[in-house]
Parts: structure tokens; sequence; C-alpha cells
């Protein structure tokens, strides 16, 4: 309803305000996702077997450890016995050669694999084995009667199930089983895997329409169920896109990074893709219906004006809204068997001659009932099984009030032209509401936190910003947001620092090489005369005020040849300038960026690096990049915080062949039990005179 200073004018039914239903809707689910509300699953809890593909690959699939390793298990009908593809784009070849493979399965029905560890399920033969180094080497070969889907876990347990046991058995690799799980099965399973967190996951349901996914933690007593974005969170996506008993078919980046669709059959060979049925979402509910309860206007015989449905109505589905209008809190109760097709469903308070619907596909009409305080709105989805309409949102505006207040009363002295004059100007009235509503909201086109990532370059082009693609939505929305304080910063060591924290996520230190000399010369001042100019320079202001300590001291002769001065090879032929003048002038609008080590630290992250410093800093300066990470050398150039990580020192070995000898401020390390056995000294040690242990 609408919250301004004056009276209502509006109600809205949504996952935010709600849905006033009542009595409780029938056939229908989504009333607290802002999404919108759709037709219920046939199957509570069923997801859709695309989402699953796209995290749990078949049973007789698994992933090996190598980005585009797969492992095949085909039936017994085919020749080959376990395939292996270990690169993108290339076929399938079997694991063992032709003369040194293994007797071949009776009946194949699950594979798991962990790093270069393979599980091979025999159903016909009752057994499953274990083979280590990608299948070069037999470790384990035990019975058991019907199994079925396997996995390993994240710490190398085999996962075992069967359709005739409620629980799941636990194998150590050396094939010796070490129990069960606490939770028992729901249900006969189609697939299992175990996350990085040692979780259990697990498929049921009779087929594909009615798949349930369920997780237990290793001490959980019952499996729970859990929606398919938690799925997506605990597994990386496996790029299968299709699946069927013809097939199956995966997606991969080629050398050009464009995406490419690869379809084999069981047996590893090529197919098409037409010839494989892609994952159908599961049964959906046909038919639904919501009710609302008494809507108040507040006013007494209100004229009610407009309804407008948020929705989408895919082809095959339909959607009918229908209102009812009352004066009375509780009108004439309505009779469900007058409405054909309906009968199932409840029919609500008002008579079911009352409703009036609007027109046939129309999501935006004019309510053409009469006068009365309070209104009812039923919403009735079809769908086809698969498909549903869904309705985001229903806002009723009331009272009436059309431009027909603002022309003459002349148009309003016949009841009929009145009628239709007001509707006429209705469908301009809302023409102009929607254009006055886009001007109203368009400040909010200018939030970077609040404008869907589509728009996102859009105002970037506002601030000539160009967008990397490989920057998500939330770093766009930072660098956008932070746009004006860039722009007035920049060509500073903060505006710098900012760009390089929004966009690498890294805080350089930043050193300006100017401030600091190679050499320093002590005494009193004086003039000296330039040979190339007639200006007099202060050698005292020269020096910048330098001190034994704080410089390094040598011979004019080593920073420049100087002929009488200077030994062959020993000091850089340099060609300009003065030359006492050299170690204030060699680090003149110079600086040099100190970067900590940084996620994805590459050599072309590394030029993106340098492109944006080249981007923000003085066009007259020069920059150098340094990363941290490899150690530091102690001294005047030292950065500590940018490559410096403070560490306990290795334990000291005394002996021979640690060399090493024993001085007066030795420590020697605890003893490996812990500080009351004391150290523990070599064999060949010398402890000398002046040590003293500690």
């Amino acid at each position: 309803m609408s919250c301004g200073g004056g009276k209502p004018n509006f109600r809205l039914l949504d996952a935010y305000v709600g849905w006033d239903a009542d009595p409780a809707p029938t056939n229908l689910t989504g009333f607290d996702d802002p999404a919108g509300v759709r037709l219920s699953l046939a199957n509570a809890g069923a997801v859709d077997p695309a989402e699953i593909l796209a995290c749990l690959p078949p049973a007789t699939l698994a992933r090996g450890c190598g980005g585009c390793e797969w492992f095949l298990l085909p039936p017994c009908s085919c020749k080959s016995y376990l395939l292996r593809r270990d690169a993108c784009h290339t076929d399938w070849t079997p694991v063992w050669p032709a003369v040194c493979a293994p007797k071949p399965s009776v009946d194949p029905v699950a594979l798991a694999a962990w790093r270069r560890i393979i599980a091979i399920a025999d159903r016909g033969a009752g057994r499953v084995q274990i083979w280590a180094q990608s299948g070069e080497k037999k470790i384990a070969d035990f019975a058991f009667a019907d199994p079925g889907a396997i996995a390993f876990s994240s710490n190398c347990e085999l996962l075992v199930t069967s359709p005739q046991v409620p629980h799941i058995t636990v194998y150590g690799r050396d094939g010796i089983a070490r129990g069960c799980l606490k939770a028992k099965l729901p249900d006969a399973i189609h697939r299992i895997a175990v996350d990085r967190n040692n979780r259990v996951w697990v498929v049921t349901g009779q087929n594909e329409n009615s798949w349930v996914l369920w997780r237990a933690e290793r001490d959980d007593v019952e499996f729970k169920k859990v929606s398919v974005d938690e799925l997506k969170k605990a597994f990386r996506p496996t790029g299968l896109v299709a699946a069927s008993s013809a097939g199956f078919c995966l997606t991969e980046n080629d050398s050009a990074g464009l995406t490419v669709t690869s379809c084999f059959n069981w047996c590893g060979g090529p197919l098409n893709a037409g010839e494989i049925s892609f994952p159908k979402p599961p049964q959906r509910q046909q038919k639904g219906q919501l009710l609302t309860g008494l809507l108040d206007s507040g006013i007494p015989r209100c004229r009610w004006h407009r309804v407008r449905v948020d929705a989408d109505v895919p082809a095959g589905t339909h959607l009918a809204i229908a209102v009812a209008t009352s004066e009375q809190v509780t009108p004439s109760q309505g009779d469900a068997a007058r409405d054909p097709g309906w009968s199932a469903f409840p029919a609500g308070p008002p008579h079911f001659l009352d409703w009036t619907s609007g027109p046939a596909g129309s999501l935006d009409f004019l309510i053409a009932q009469p006068v009365g305080r309070y209104l009812f709105v039923r919403l009735r989805f079809t769908g086809n099984g698969t498909d549903t309409p869904v309705v985001r949102r229903v806002r009723i505006d009331f009272p009436r009030v059309t431009s027909l207040e603002h022309i003459p009363a002349v148009y309003r002295e016949n009841a009929k032209a009145e009628d239709f004059t007001e509707r006429f100007l209705a469908l301009f009235d809302a023409s102009v509401a929607g254009v006055d509503r886009v001007i109203e909201r368009y400040p909010a086109l200018l939030d970077a936190q609040g404008v869907p990532e589509q728009l996102l370059p859009w105002l970037a082009s506002f601030f000539d910003i160009g967008f990397d693609s490989t920057w998500d939505a939330e770093k766009r929305r930072a660098i956008l947001q932070h746009a004006p304080e860039l722009y007035r910063r920049r060509g500073t060591i903060g505006g710098l620092q900012l760009a390089l924290k929004l966009i690498f996520g890294v805080s350089p230190a930043i050193d300006e090489l100017s401030s600091t000399g190679t050499w320093g010369a002590l005494g009193s001042a004086k003039a000296l005369q330039s040979p190339c100019c007639s200006s007099t320079v202060s050698q005292g202001a020269l020096h910048r005020n330098a001190r034994v300590g704080d410089v390094r001291l040598f011979g004019k002769s080593r920073s420049r040849l100087r002929l009488n001065s200077s030994t062959l090879n020993g000091a850089p032929l340099r060609s300009y300038g003065h030359p006492d003048t050299d170690p204030f002038s060699v680090g003149a609008y110079r600086f040099r960026l100190l970067v900590p080590p940084f996620a994805g630290d590459s050599q072309q992250q590394r030029e993106s690096l340098m492109s944006l410093v080249e981007a923000q800093k003085p066009a007259h300066t020069v920059a150098s990049l340094r990363v941290g990470g490899t150690g530091f050398l102690l001294g005047r150039c030292s950065a500590v915080g940018i490559d410096t990580a403070f560490v306990p020192p290795a334990v000291p070995v005394l002996g021979s062949a640690g060399n090493i000898r024993l001085n007066r401020m030795s420590i020697l390390w605890n003893g490996p039990r812990g500080r009351e056995i004391g150290a523990a000294l070599g064999m060949n040690s010398v402890v000398g005179i002046q040590t003293i242990a500690g």
C-alpha cells in the first residue's frame, strides 16, 4: 500500500508486502521469493536434472585430477573395459592395452576417481576393484553384493551403496571395510558424491522428473533435503550439458576461448548432439489458484481503477486474472460446481457470477466492477506440466481518477459517453503515468550499487571508463562508486594507491626516488659554477642535509667518469649534465611501486598493472614495478611488509653436516619432547669456551 502522507491509493501484492492469500493457495509456490509465484512441482523437493548434471556426473563417468581428464566406464557390450580422456578436444583411449587388459567386467555400474586412484563397481561379478596410478596397479579387490553408485571421500575412503542396503558402507583404499555411515539412505540413489568438507551428497528418485537432492554430514543420523544452490557452492561445474541412454555431451573452451560442445556415446565414440536428448525440468502441477482476502480501500462505494500484473507467461501456459467488488465483509458464497474445470479449487467468498476477468492475455486492464469498498483478486495458473506462468507483483490502483476530470463537463452529460471517454482517456493516462514513473526513477539509474549489472557499462561511459572483460560486477560497481575520487586525486600517490586497490586488490608502497640521493657531500656549502650556463648552484642546498649513516660515501670518480680521477672501466660514462648534480637528478621524476604478492600474479597481470599505472601517473614521470614475495635485503631499500615474512628460524642441527659453531649469542633449540629435555647436541659438535647454553 502507498506510504505517502495522504490517503492510500494503491495496493501491492508481492513477496515483500505479502499476497493476502485466503484461503491457502492451491498448487502454487514462491510466495516468499521475489522471483515470483509459480506452479509447484508435482513431486515436492524435485530438482532440475540439468542442474544436477552440471555438478554431479553420471555414475559411469568420473573426473580425473587434470583439468580435462575424464574416465568412462563403458557397458559390457563395448569392446573397451575402461576409457580415459586426458586432454580437451581429444578422443577416448583405453586405459589398458589389449594385450594386458584385465578380465572385463560382467555388469559395470559405477566408477569413482580420486587423484590417481580409480574404483570400479561390477554388479554382475559382485565385486569392487580399486586401482592406483590411474589404473596401472590393482591395490584392492573385494566382494560386495549388488553394488551401486560409489564415490571417494576427501581422505580417499571409498563409499559404496547398494539398492538392497539402506546404509553406505565405507572402505579404505586397501579394500578393508571401516563400517557404515550413521545416516540411512532415504531411497534408492542414482548418484553419490563427497565435497571438500567431507559431506555426502546423494540424488534419489524414480526418474529424472522426480529427482531429489539430499546431504548429510559424516556424523548425521539422517539425510536432509537441500537446494541446488547449495550444491553449486560445494562442487565445481562438470561441463556436462546432456546425458541420456544414447550418450552425453561436454562443453569445453578451445584455444581461442570459445565454448565447444563435444558429444560421445557410452562406448566413447563420437556422436551428434541431435542424437542425445537434453534433460527436461521436473514435472509441475498443471493448475493452480490464488485467492486474496478482503482488500480494503477504506473508501465507501470506491470505484476501483486498474490492475497491473508483472508476470511472465511462456507459450503453452495461461494466466487468468479476475476481480470482484463488495460493500460487505462477507458477500454471498460462490458455487464451485458452476465453474467448469475448477471445481476442485476453492470458489472464494464472492458468487461465481460476480467475478470479472481481464481481457485474454492482458496483464494491464481497467476494473469493470460496481462500486464497493472491498476488492477480491483471483489468479488462476495453467501450465503444460513443464512450463509455468510466473507472477512477481500485482498492483491495484484506486479510486478511479482519469483525465476526464480536467476536460469540460459537456463530455460527461451522457452516461454512456462518459464511460467510453473515461476508458478511452485511461489508455493515454497509463502511457503518461509510465513515462512519469521512468522520470521519477531516473536518479536511481545513476546509483552504481543499485542498477542491474547490464547498465554498468552505460554508467561507465559518463566517466569515460572502459571495463575489462575479466572484471566482475562487484569490482565494476566499486570503480564507478569511487570514480569522482579517482578523478579528483589522479596523479597523486593516494589516487594511484586507490586505483590499484580497487582493481587488483593490493595496497602498494610508492617510493619517490628523487627524495633519496646516491651519495652526499659533507662540509660547508659553497657556490659552484655550472660549466654549461651562467647560473650558480648552492652545493649546500643540493646535498639535502646529508648525515653520516644516512648516505653512502664514495668518491665522485665512481659516479661519473672524470679525467685524471676515475679508473678505466670503474665509472659510468655519461655525456650530459653537471657531474656534481648526478646524485640529485638521477632520480628526478621517477618513482617505484612496491607491490606485495597478489592473487592471479602473472606476466599478463603485471602488464595490466603497469598499464593502469601509466594511465594514472603524471605524464612526465617514469615508474618502475617491484612485486614482492622473493625475500628482502636489509638496508636502505628494504620495504618491510611488502615482501617480508617474519617466521621462526629453522631448527639448528649441530654436527658435521650442519657445520654450526656455537658462539656467545648462540641459542640451543628445545629438545624434540619439550623444553624439559634440553638441547640435543650432535656427535661432532664442539661447544666453544665462550658458549652459554641457556
